[in-house]
């Protein structure tokens, strides 16, 4: 099916070439279903994707809005302007056992952002790793 016989079957029985990218048409099927309400196991036997493969891409389409596989290697996106960064440090100093999500929750009520602004929970966590 695929060059030289690099193609392998995984256990739903699809096809794939292992260390490439799903092909797009099949992540934007996977948002779209997701995005419906399908359930990732059931997205996974359906296209006969890994149900890892699936997690992966709903999990990056959350926290970065792209579908396009990763890249390995360069360096990340700024998820939030210096200023937010800044506003997530403070609350974590003024309360040290506040949760990701409650700082989030509080960079959208004190008009910092919205809902489709504020960074991701996952990137919140990710900054205060990066602070200690």
């Amino acid at each position: 099916a695929s060059p030289a016989g690099q193609g392998r079957v995984n256990q739903l029985g699809g096809l794939y070439i292992n260390g490439r990218a799903l092909p797009s048409h099949i992540r934007v099927k996977i948002v779209e279903m997701a995005a419906a309400g399908v359930r990732p196991c059931v997205i996974s036997r359906q296209l006969r994707v890994s149900h890892g493969c699936v997690s992966k891409i709903l999990n990056r389409y959350q926290e970065t809005g792209s579908i396009r596989p990763g890249v390995i290697g360069g360096s990340k996106p700024r998820v939030a302007t210096p200023e937010i960064e800044n506003k997530v440090a403070g609350y974590k100093k003024e309360n040290p056992g506040v949760f990701s999500w409650e700082i989030r929750d509080r960079l959208i009520k004190d008009g910092l952002c919205d809902r489709n602004t504020a960074p991701s929970v996952s990137a919140i966590s990710r900054l205060l790793r990066g602070r200690d």
